[in-house]
Parts: C-alpha cells; sequence; structure tokens
C-alpha cells in the first residue's frame, strides 16, 4: 500500500498532510464552539444505558442532567480511578467554578491517555461528527451569532484566562453555558474512544488515490471566497479578519472534508496521529499534567 510519507512527491505529500492539519485544526476549533449537542445523546450501540453508575456515587446525585450521567458513565467505564477522582475534588470544591472546572480536567485527563485510540474511530462517527457540526455552524450562521464574525476575534490570542473569560462570558459563553454545551461532546468523545477500544478500525495508510482527493479539496478551497478571504488574513491582518464570516469558512471547510471518500476521511484522520507534529504536541500536553 502507498505510503505518502514515502513518496518521491515531497510537495504532494506535504500538500496532503496540510489538508490533515488544517481538517483537525476547522473540526476542533467548531467542536469546541459548536458542539454541544454533537450526536444528540444518540450512541449507535446503546452504550450509555448498558453499565450502571455506582450505586453509592454521591457524583451521580449531584451531576443529574442526561449529558452529564451520559459523561459520567463514559467516564467511569474508561477509567474508574479518574471517576473516584472527580468524585472527590468535585464534591470538595469550594464553589461553582472550582466545580466546573475540575469536570473539564477530568476529561482531559482520560482523553489524553487514550488519545491514540482516537485514530480507530470509525468512519461513521467521523461523518456523524461532521453532520452534525455541518447543521450547527450552519444554524449558528443563519442566527448571525457572534461567535461567526471575526471581528469577536481580534486580540483573542493575547488575553490573559480572566479576560478569555470575560470575552467568553460577553459572547453568552458563561462558564456555565460553556458547561453544559461542553459536557455533552465530552461524553461523545469518551464514547467514541471506547468504542474505538472495543473494535478498533485499522484504516492503512494513505494511498495515490487519497492523495489526488486531497489536492481537489484544497484546489476546492483555494477557490472559496469565504476561505481565502480568511487565509488572506495570515492571523494578523486585523482589519480583513474583521470581515470574515467565520461560520461560513467553517460551513465550507466542513462540507467540502463531509465529500471526500469514507475511506478517504478515515485514513487521512488516522495518518493525523502518526505525524511527528502531532504525537510531540501530544508529548507536551501531557507533560504539562495530562
Amino acid at each position: 500500500m502507498y505510503d505518502a510519507r514515502g513518496s518521491s512527491s515531497s510537495g504532494a505529500g506535504n500538500l496532503v498532510f496540510g489538508g490533515v492539519t488544517l481538517v483537525v485544526v476547522g473540526l476542533a476549533f467548531l467542536l469546541a464552539w459548536f458542539g454541544g449537542d454533537l450526536f444528540s445523546g444518540k450512541s449507535g450501540d446503546g452504550l450509555s444505558s448498558r453499565a450502571a453508575l455506582p450505586t453509592d456515587s454521591a457524583l451521580s446525585e449531584m451531576m443529574r442532567s442526561p449529558e452529564e450521567k451520559r459523561f459520567l458513565t463514559a467516564l467511569n467505564r474508561l477509567d474508574a480511578s479518574a471517576y473516584s477522582r472527580l468524585e472527590a475534588e468535585y464534591t470538595s470544591a469550594g464553589n461553582r467554578e472550582d466545580q466546573l472546572k475540575t469536570v473539564g480536567e477530568a476529561a482531559g485527563w482520560v482523553i489524553m491517555n487514550n488519545a491514540e485510540h482516537l485514530a480507530h474511530v470509525s468512519a461513521n462517527d467521523l461523518n456523524e461528527m461532521l453532520d452534525t457540526a455541518l447543521a450547527e455552524v450552519g444554524a449558528a450562521r443563519r442566527a448571525n451569532h457572534a461567535l461567526c464574525k471575526g471581528s469577536s476575534y481580534v486580540g483573542v490570542e493575547n488575553m490573559s484566562q480572566p479576560e478569555m473569560e470575560r470575552w467568553l462570558a460577553r459572547h453568552g459563553l458563561s462558564l456555565e453555558t460553556a458547561y453544559m454545551s461542553s459536557v455533552g461532546w465530552q461524553a461523545d468523545i469518551l464514547e467514541m474512544i471506547e468504542r474505538a477500544k472495543r473494535s478498533p478500525q485499522r484504516h492503512g495508510k494513505i494511498n495515490r488515490q487519497d492523495e489526488q482527493a486531497f489536492q481537489g479539496l484544497m484546489m476546492s478551497m483555494m477557490s472559496d471566497p469565504a476561505i481565502m478571504q480568511l487565509a488572506m488574513t495570515n492571523g494578523k491582518d486585523t482589519a480583513a479578519l474583521r470581515n470574515v464570516d467565520v461560520c461560513a469558512v467553517g460551513e465550507s471547510l466542513l462540507r467540502e472534508v463531509r465529500e471526500l471518500p469514507d475511506g478517504t476521511k478515515a485514513r487521512a484522520w488516522a495518518t493525523m496521529f502518526d505525524m511527528p507534529e502531532f504525537r510531540q504536541g501530544l508529548s507536551q500536553v501531557r507533560n504539562m499534567g495530562f
């Protein structure tokens, strides 16, 4: 089977990996801001209903919404010790803000410690993720949400943590609302990991047909006015960034990726986990405490 990393056509190989990186970064951005309802709690094999939470758990009495229950169930199945730590930290937290932070930390810990399994998720998982993200980003664009406006992001990269929290609050994402949105997609990711651990999909390496598909994707993206407008800002041209419709860019990107063959998407996704840049980034995150 053809391996793009060994190709003598290094330019095409770089193009493929550039495309993979763009897809992943774009998808991560969309998941972070618009992924509150990903999968709408619909797991194809009934994972959430199959395992009960510990009967004596004070945590399950305090986190009672359906999405929280789904999150706790997935967390407990993947890492019972992480569940126990979360219970101790959540129940002893001094205030609501500290409680919510413990949930994010627990999710981050388990996801980072199982990140390699995400390379083996099914093409169906990837498609459902893309389909739902497309629907949500499209809804945000039609509603002219503040987070769709490029002007909202001017100066974000230099914000401190308190400034970022105030920025989120100004855009309708207080810590509480961000939590209620994120706990659902955190459960989705944990359930994807469990499915991949139980039935790993071995997608193989990128081949010549995949490389050609990504070349077509990149050419199509270069002809998309919304994507090119963002690319021309180079992340620094604040005047140009103000006029970018971020949701239109996200929608275009997601649509282009969704139309790729399932095998191409799956192999590109899996290939990302073998990239030195990804492994280095994952190692750095783990060294920070995850």
